[in-house]
């Protein structure tokens, strides 16, 4: 095996060991880098631009995006998390975006996975079939 496929697994694994109840411990996680660096890991930096992109996607998987056109209750977004930390079996955060141009309803992302339940979504459908 190349010296970055060894890389990828170890960023791989690393990310796996910090992560309890489906949420990265970043702590935890610079905490294990450390410990290479200071047993002489020789390739340190190639091992941090592997773990780069795979954090960002470990902690988008952890947070849900919601823009709305409005702001939302208290209550809204609690009820949100709760919705989605059932569907994907994990604790999520929660980060709310105003978009005014929605009109109405909710566009949800988490990772890759984008929920858009909103009017100007509908209304783009409905001209497409036109």
């Amino acid at each position: 095996m190349d010296k970055r496929k060894k890389i990828n697994r170890l960023a791989k694994r690393l990310i796996s060991l910090s992560t309890v109840k489906g949420e990265l411990n970043e702590s935890e996680l610079w905490q294990g880098v450390l410990r290479l660096k200071e047993s002489g890991f020789k390739h340190l930096i190639p091992l941090l631009k592997a773990l780069r992109p795979k954090v960002s996607q470990a902690i988008a998987w952890q947070t849900i995006e919601v823009t709305s056109p409005t702001v939302l209750s208290d209550s809204a977004i609690a009820s949100l998390k709760n919705v989605f930390e059932q569907k994907y079996n994990r604790p999520v955060q929660v980060r709310t975006k105003l978009d005014p141009a929605l009109i109405g309803g909710l566009q949800v992302r988490i990772g890759d996975d984008v929920y858009d339940a909103s009017v100007s979504a509908h209304l783009k459908r409905i001209s497409g079939e036109l």
